[in-house]
């Protein structure tokens, strides 16, 4: 028989969040009654309010432990919630999705779910992506309208990565080795508030010479302890950024054998449509999977083959800079590099543009580009603070480009892309029902947004379908939302 006279002390980790902070459950008498850190795993340094809330959250009287049925029609001010056991609930929730799919087709049906990166969601949100799979629908939805794809999606589009769950704070899921770090950025991210291992991490490294720069309108958490804090006003984010790269870029301070080995950066764009240089430009039988750099030294194009992503010959020479006039098959036309485009950009953003746009004064931003250049290697961490705006897409991409001139990322002291144990992924891709999934909503109108990777945005693509427009591939058009209440 087990003793309660003594207190046990369970050996875990608090899932409220993404964090998943190392902890020790204290049970007395076979009640949970407090959760201790555990200074033993590598994040158990301390908890946050919420993890120390824990045996409150499991013992509040008003905590679902069993599901509940609507008695009453949607709208009553009074729902009329009745109790069910679980084989009913399963059953019913079963049984009108079948009925949603013989009616309007699998697609018709989408799964929500709260935040993964917030909430105890995210150990189950794997399952949840199977059930969809299974079912044969490719429409479900988070957040991600409202955080999570700036630093978690669009960012892949620099770096050429993807979020290592919705954890991945900026640089694609790559993470900053805040241990090696010379001079650590975090941006619109409080840790002492949201993530205390990173904070006992900064401060750690802060003890062994570390810099940090803190970009946040409020003066919260480590940005009493930043070398530079930045206050940026709310909602100009990417034109700190870009402001951050134009000094670096006069100033040399860009790792160019990185931009022209690792980058996109040498390659030609034309100016008459704005689209890549192609082989096929040059002959009509041309690959439009080749493309060209510039050769300054031999004063030639220079063929970059995308299927093995090479050049052909010696690149010591390609150039990043200038504007070069190439025959086609059309006649001549004028080109570009693509960094010498993204420096065009970044002009236009120079230190006083950014005082009057930010409210950041010139010698703090001049501060910013000197520090983040020589106390490389450089990390950074981005996370909702500068999402909360319309320009969240442009703006994540902004600060991953700025972070690409340090060269930094996956080298030590950078963001790195961590090994992982090899597992059979749980979310059902391998499917045969998953194999023929039709487009989520959305992906026609956005192809490169969330819809890519089977999440449709809520408060755009949702709406119209709900009206009764069809969703592709849906016989009718009545999307389908089922919702069963359950135990938190």
């Amino acid at each position: 028989m087990t003793d309660h006279s003594s207190p046990q002390r369970v050996h875990t980790y608090c899932a409220l969040c993404v964090a998943r902070c190392g902890a020790v459950a204290v049970v007395e008498n076979g009640r949970f009654t407090r959760l201790e850190p555990d200074p033993g795993h590598p994040t158990g340094q301390a908890h946050c309010a919420k993890g120390r809330a824990a045996p409150e959250l499991v013992y509040h009287p008003e905590r679902l432990t069993r599901p509940l049925r609507r008695t009453r029609p949607k709208g009553d001010p009074n729902p009329g919630w009745e109790p069910i056991g679980w084989d009913a609930a399963l059953d019913q929730t079963a049984a009108a999705m079948r009925r949603a799919a013989e009616r309007d087709g699998p697609q018709a049906v989408a799964f929500t779910l709260s935040s993964p990166s917030t909430t105890a969601i995210g150990d189950s949100s794997g399952f949840i992506q199977r059930l969809a799979n299974a079912f044969g629908t490719p429409n479900r939805a988070i957040t991600l309208d409202v955080c999570g794809w700036g630093r978690g999606f669009a960012t892949r589009y620099t770096y050429g990565v993807g979020s290592v769950g919705l954890g991945g704070g900026g640089a694609g899921g790559a993470m900053p080795d805040i241990a090696n770090s010379g001079v650590l950025i975090l941006w619109g991210y409080n840790p002492s508030y949201s993530r205390l291992t990173h904070a006992t991490a900064t401060v750690e490294a802060l003890k062994r010479g570390m810099r940090l720069i803190v970009v946040d309108p409020r003066h919260v958490g480590l940005a009493s302890k930043a070398d530079l804090w930045l206050r940026v006003r709310p909602g100009t984010d990417g034109a700190l950024a870009l402001g951050l790269a134009n000094l670096m870029i006069e100033g040399g301070w860009y790792d160019r054998d990185f931009i022209r080995d690792w980058s996109n950066g040498p390659l030609l764009v034309r100016a008459d449509s704005g689209r890549l240089l192609t082989e096929h430009d040059l002959a009509a039988d041309g690959d439009t999977g080749r493309l060209f750099a510039w050769n300054s030294a031999a004063g030639r194009l220079v063929p970059y083959d995308t299927a093995s992503g090479r050049y052909t010959g010696d690149t010591r020479s390609v150039a990043l800079e200038g504007e070069y006039r190439v025959a086609t098959a059309q006649g001549e036309v004028v080109c570009h590099p693509v960094f010498e485009l993204y420096a065009r950009l970044c002009r236009r953003y120079p230190p006083e543009a950014v005082e009057k746009i930010c409210w950041i004064p010139r010698a703090q931003v001049e501060r910013g580009a000197d520090l983040i250049w020589h106390a490389r290697p450089a990390s950074y961490y981005a996370w909702s603070g500068h999402e909360q705006h319309a320009t969240v897409t442009q703006t994540a991409r902004a600060i991953s480009l700025l972070y690409a001139l340090t060269g930094s990322f996956d080298q030590p002291g950078g963001n790195v892309l961590l090994p992982a144990a090899p597992a059979a992924p749980i979310t059902g891709e391998e499917l045969p029902s998953a194999k023929s999934l039709g487009p989520t909503l959305g992906l026609a109108e956005r192809p490169l947004g969330p819809a890519r990777w089977k999440y449709y945005t809520t408060p755009r693509s949702l709406p119209r379908h709900s009206r009764g427009e069809a969703p592709p591939g849906a016989r009718s058009g009545r999307l389908r939302r089922e919702h069963a209440a359950g135990p938190c």
